[in-house]
């Protein structure tokens, strides 16, 4: 994948290098911080595109999503190196930049704070998806986050609050797949 150079420095003193981001997704997957799985009963390939393309739509507090695929590896279209900025309510965004992207089975990315207009106590996120067909119309979707705060203090209530936000806007996401699979037959 086409790779940016990302040197951000953590609120602990921590460099964000690319080194450091591989080093982290690879933790995603041995170590996570938080973790959730879910069964959704609709094809990997729709809740492969739900969940890529309308994050605004289970995400609180969301009301649009915006690409650039400039820094794409295959520039055009979403992969490695695209951006989704997440357009708030209130006028802030997020912005991810993604760092795999493997339609329909798995895609990641890292949630770019610095450049990101949203106050959160975050000093950095990863997220990584895998989605597992078990049935012609059922995918397995297993989520890993890892993260760190922005300040030791808080450190304990953003993993209570991250946590319970995962699952939330989750289920919410598997309801809102669900109903627009079925609509959609």
């Amino acid at each position: 994948g086409v790779f940016v150079l990302c040197q951000l420095t953590t609120a602990a003193g921590q460099e964000l290098t690319e080194s450091f981001i591989q080093d982290e997704l690879a933790r995603a997957q041995t170590d996570p911080d938080s973790e959730i799985s879910l069964t959704i009963n609709a094809p990997r390939d729709f809740v492969f595109a739900f969940l890529t393309r309308r994050v605004h739509e289970y995400v609180s507090d969301a009301r649009g999503v915006e690409f650039d695929h400039g820094n794409a590896a295959q520039v055009g279209r979403l992969a490695a190196g695209s951006q989704r900025r997440i357009l708030m309510a209130n006028d802030e965004f997020l912005l991810q930049r993604f760092l795999v992207v493997e339609p329909p089975r798995s895609f990641a990315y890292f949630v770019d704070m610095e450049r990101s207009t949203l106050s959160a106590p975050l000093a950095y996120s990863i997220s990584r998806y895998q989605l597992t067909e078990t049935a012609p119309e059922t995918t397995q979707l297993e989520i890993a986050v890892v993260y760190q705060s922005s300040t030791r203090l808080l450190a304990f209530f953003v993993r209570r609050g991250f946590n319970n936000a995962l699952e939330r806007d989750f289920a919410a996401a598997a309801d809102i797949i669900e109903a627009d699979y079925q609509a959609a037959q």
